[in-house]
């Protein structure tokens, strides 16, 4: 055993790591080597230098001592980061133990321990560790009640941690488990059985939204005076959003007798009008001693919600009535760019409500991560197309028509793609204008992104021109993008895949901005300039 903890091993184990402590108007100096101590084979050394005596011996002790414990782990494992113990772990320690050198300040101090005489030490407190846990560990194994066996864990991590023995000591002295293990091994079995429900389904959450938690064991009896973590988190999200770096929502709750507790949402501004998740986990990983193996039992665990907060669902929801009615549609007569693809025509609608801008980007992620979809639009990964507030490109027919049947679920309200009708009717604004603005061209003040606009290149933010919105508040029904309709205008094939959109964008001249105009595309395109907008059927 000497041999293995040679001249050289001992000097390699060693370390003289930084150590810098502010506080109580002292500062512990950087701990290094004592240079006039010749170390010898057998041995393991500590050294401490520091402001105060008092101080210097305390760090040289607590080095021997991480370095004792550090050599033995690396005996297994020679790539074992270097082992911490805590200072209730120094002091419990060694206690018979004097320094082996110090300066004539005392503030310079080398502590050193035979190898045999550690081995010994060692044991002993090993032993007695073991004791001291053993009251715990009969909870965790033989308990009935989930959240003693949890909090009893949790009791026997932290102790093991502490004093540096998680990956030292074993369940029985002589043996080969892992006490640590051990543990782990148990808490897994007992949070694989945990079924944490949020009442709260995906999807659009507002102010008046109940968070209500559940926790039932395996055989669905409530799980009382469990110690739970809510997070909250903003999502992340394959566009652009400029958020930035936003720390966790953490609030603690305690499951009641009836296994429940309640989740608040976050107050804080970060969170207002956000794409979220809310997470429902055990508090392992709430440990000082936090590892790996505790993250895992958390995951585990866990529950998550995802969300789309709104702090006032209605008015962010809310788009513009048209009145049922019989109306004009096609092109106008001051109209001379109209072709005969284009003629008036007399039209007969229903009520309805058209929503005020294009989906952005922002919307449309929302959806797909509240349902879970990977369904992406083409451009959702390109910098110039997925900023959030610009309107969602690139996506099918099918695509526009699955948002419009998520959001109807979501509000109770039939959502839908509108006809060509409906959208010029809402595009005039009850005018008989050739733009939503009209009569004027769009280069006349430059009244919508169209391609010269000379303000973008790209799709732009929905609202970017103030001057295209129309009488009714409806904004970017000229220009930016295309959007798509349910209506096959001119085509008499009753099987097409063929479906038009209205509205021109910013890839087109001015002209293509009218009203009348439109493109017959196939359903399947996911062009980087067709959008949509929806419409509400009202009853």
């Amino acid at each position: 055993m000497l041999n293995i903890f040679g001249k050289k091993v001992a000097k390699l184990l060693l370390t003289a790591t930084c150590m810098a402590l502010i506080g109580g108007g002292q500062v512990f100096a950087a701990k290094a080597k004592n240079e006039l101590v010749k170390e010898e084979e057998g041995f393991y050394y500590g050294y401490g230098k520091a402001a105060t005596a008092e101080e210097a011996d305390f760090m040289a002790k607590k080095d021997l001592i991480e370095t004792a414990l550090t050599s033995t782990l690396r005996l297994s494992n020679p790539k074992a980061s270097r082992v911490s113990v805590s200072d209730d772990s120094v002091n419990a320690r060694l206690t018979k133990l004097k320094d082996f050198k110090h300066n004539k300040a005392g503030n310079d101090v080398t502590y050193r321990i035979k190898v045999t005489e550690w081995e010994k030490e060692q044991k002993a407190f090993e032993d007695d560790l073991r004791a001291s846990l053993t009251e715990s560990y009969n909870t965790l194994t033989s308990g009935k009640d989930i959240s003693a066996r949890i909090e009893s864990a949790v009791a026997i991590l932290d102790s093991l941690s502490a004093n540096g023995e998680r990956d030292l000591l074993t369940l029985q002295a002589g043996g080969t488990e892992l006490y640590s293990k051990k543990v782990e091994a148990v808490c897994s079995t007992i949070v694989e059985n945990l079924n944490i429900a949020i009442s709260a389904a995906n999807g659009i959450i507002g102010p008046s939204t109940v968070f209500n938690i559940t926790v039932k064991d395996a055989n669905g009896k409530a799980v009382s005076g469990l110690k739970l973590k809510a997070s909250w988190d903003l999502a992340e999200l394959p566009v652009t959003t400029g958020w930035g770096e936003v720390d966790s929502s953490v609030t603690p709750v305690t499951t009641d007798k009836s296994g429940k507790a309640v989740v608040e949402y976050p107050v804080s501004d970060d969170f207002k009008n956000k794409v979220v998740t809310l997470t429902i986990s055990t508090t392992f990983s709430d440990s000082k001693y936090i590892y790996s193996g505790l993250r895992k039992l958390d995951a585990q665990s866990s529950a998550e919600g995802r969300y789309i907060h709104y702090e006032n669902p209605a008015e962010a929801l809310k788009g513009v009535e048209v009145a049922a009615g019989s109306y004009k549609s096609g092109a106008v007569d001051q109209d001379t760019k109209a072709g005969g693809k284009e003629a008036a025509r007399n039209v007969t609608l229903a009520a309805y409500e058209v929503q005020k801008t294009p989906v952005t980007n922002l919307q449309f992620a929302g959806f797909l991560f509240v349902t879970e979809n990977e369904d992406y639009p083409a451009y959702f990964d390109n910098p110039t197309y997925n900023q959030a507030q610009q309107p969602v490109v690139g996506v099918t027919y099918e695509q526009a028509e699955a948002y419009a049947e998520w959001l109807s679920g979501q509000t109770g309200s039939k959502y839908r793609l509108p006809s060509d009708d409906e959208w010029e009717i809402a595009a005039r604004a009850g005018a008989s204008t050739i733009y939503p603005w009209g009569d004027d061209d769009p280069s006349k003040g430059k009244k919508a992104n169209y391609k010269g606009n000379g303000k973008f290149k790209a799709p732009s933010p929905v609202g970017s021109f103030p001057d295209s919105t129309n009488a009714w508040g409806l904004v970017d029904m000229s220009g930016n993008v295309w959007e798509w309709t349910s209506s096959a205008r001119n085509i008499t094939d009753d099987v097409t895949t063929t479906h038009t959109v209205k509205g021109g964008s910013w890839m087109d001249g001015p002209s293509e901005l009218r009203v009348s105009n439109y493109r017959n595309v196939d359903a399947d395109s996911n062009s980087s300039d067709i959008g949509f907008r929806l419409v509400k059927e009202i009853k």
